[in-house]
C-alpha cells in the first residue's frame, strides 16, 4: 500500500511538473504572439503615421521660375499649410484630375466657365455642380466668386500665372503646378507626390504611379517599332507642328514617349509653328499624331487632313494617322488619369 502511494505520488509529481512546463511553454507562446501582435501593431501605426501628413508644412510650387503663356517670367514663394485645407480652389485641370484621382476631398471652386468649352468629359459629372462653385475660366478669373468660397489654398497654372499676386491677396497659400517639358513624366509623377504629400494619400499615389509607368513602358515598346513621327495640332483648320525641342509643347512625345522625330527643324514654340499640308508631306512621317484642338468630332477633321496631300505620306498608306482628344492633350495635360487616357489613345490606334 505505501508503495503504491510512493508511486502515486511520484506520478502526481511528474503530472504537475509536466503540466508546468505546458503552462510555461503556453504562456511563452502567448507572450510571443502578443509581441508578434504588438510589432504589427506598431508597425501598421508607423505606416498610418507616415501616410497622414504632419502640419504645419511647408511646400515648394513646381516649375518656380517658371512663365505665363505670354512668355512672362514668374517667381513663386513657398507656401506653408498649418493645417490639411479644406476648402480647396483648382484652375489647373490636370491637377482637379489628379486630385480626384486620389479621393481629395473639399474641392469648392473650379475653373468651368459656366460648363462650356473644353472641361474634361470624365470629370463634368462630379464637378460641374450647383456644389461646386464656378470661379471663372482658364483666362478669365471671377475674383468675386473666388474670394466667396473662402479657399484655403489655391492651385494654378500657366495659364493663370499673371494673376499670382491678386489671387494671393484672397489667400497666401497659392501653388504653381507647372509641366516639366524636359521631363515630363517625372513632372506628372511630382504632381501626384505633392498632392499625396498634402492630402496624406501616398499609397493610392504610388499605385497611380505604378500604372502609369506601365502604359508609358508599353508606348515606349511600339514606339520603339516606327521609323518616325510627326506631332501636329489641328485648330479652326490650321495645323501647328511640333518636334522634340525643350520649348516644344508635346516634345514629351518623343522624349518620354519615345517616338523619334520626323524632323527636328519646327521653329520652337509651345503653341507649335505653322505647318502646311506640304510641309507634312515633305517630312512624311511613318506615325503622324493629330491633336484636335477645336474638340470636334473626328469625321470633321478628317474631311480637313486627309485630303491629296496627306493621302501620299507614309502614314495615310498605312493606316498610321492617329486622332488624339484635344481636351486632354491640351487642356487638361499633367493629370493622372488623362495623361492613362492619352497613352491609351495611342496604344489603341496603333494596334
Amino acid at each position: 500500500m505505501k508503495k503504491w502511494k510512493f508511486l502515486t505520488a511520484a506520478a502526481l509529481t511528474l503530472m504537475l511538473a509536466a503540466c508546468g512546463a505546458d503552462e510555461e511553454t503556453s504562456t511563452k507562446d502567448d507572450s510571443d504572439k502578443a509581441a508578434t501582435e504588438q510589432t504589427a501593431g506598431t508597425d501598421n501605426k508607423e505606416t498610418a503615421a507616415t501616410e497622414a501628413p504632419v502640419f504645419p508644412m511647408t511646400v515648394s510650387s513646381l516649375s518656380a521660375g517658371s512663365e505665363t503663356e505670354d512668355g512672362k517670367s514668374l517667381t513663386f514663394e513657398d507656401v506653408t499649410f498649418e493645417e490639411m485645407p479644406k476648402n480647396i480652389v483648382v484652375f489647373d485641370y490636370g491637377f482637379l484630375d489628379t486630385l480626384d484621382a486620389l479621393g481629395v476631398e473639399g474641392i469648392v471652386g473650379i475653373a468651368a466657365n459656366g460648363g462650356k468649352g473644353n472641361f474634361p468629359e470624365h470629370l463634368k459629372e462630379k464637378y460641374l455642380t450647383d456644389s461646386v462653385t464656378d470661379v471663372g475660366s482658364l483666362k478669365q478669373i471671377d475674383f468675386e466668386k473666388v474670394a466667396a468660397a473662402n479657399p484655403d489654398a489655391i492651385f494654378i497654372s500657366g495659364r493663370q500665372g499673371s494673376f499670382y499676386e491678386e489671387l494671393k491677396e484672397i489667400t497666401p497659400n497659392v501653388v504653381f503646378i507647372g509641366s516639366d517639358n524636359s521631363n515630363y513624366v517625372d513632372g506628372v509623377f511630382e504632381t501626384v507626390d505633392l498632392a499625396a504629400e498634402i492630402f496624406g494619400k501616398q499609397e493610392k499615389a504610388e499605385e497611380l504611379k505604378a500604372s502609369l509607368q506601365e502604359k508609358v513602358d508599353a508606348v515606349k515598346e511600339k514606339a520603339a517599332g516606327y521609323e518616325n513621327a510627326l506631332v501636329a495640332m489641328y485648330n479652326d483648320k490650321k495645323i501647328s507642328g511640333f518636334d522634340n525641342g525643350e520649348d516644344s509643347r508635346f516634345a514629351y512625345v518623343y522624349n518620354d514617349f519615345g517616338f523619334k522625330p520626323s524632323t527636328t527643324d519646327i521653329k520652337a514654340s509651345s503653341h507649335g509653328s505653322d505647318f502646311s499640308y506640304e510641309s507634312i508631306l515633305s517630312v512624311d512621317p511613318e506615325v503622324l499624331l493629330i491633336i484636335d484642338r477645336t474638340a470636334s468630332d473626328v469625321e470633321t477633321i478628317k474631311a480637313d487632313i486627309e485630303n491629296d496631300i496627306i493621302k501620299q505620306t507614309r502614314a495615310y498608306k498605312e493606316d498610321k494617322i492617329v486622332y488624339l482628344d484635344g481636351v486632354n492633350w491640351y487642356f487638361s495635360s499633367n493629370g493622372v488619369t488623362t495623361e492613362a487616357e492619352k497613352l491609351d489613345e495611342i496604344l489603341n490606334e496603333l494596334k
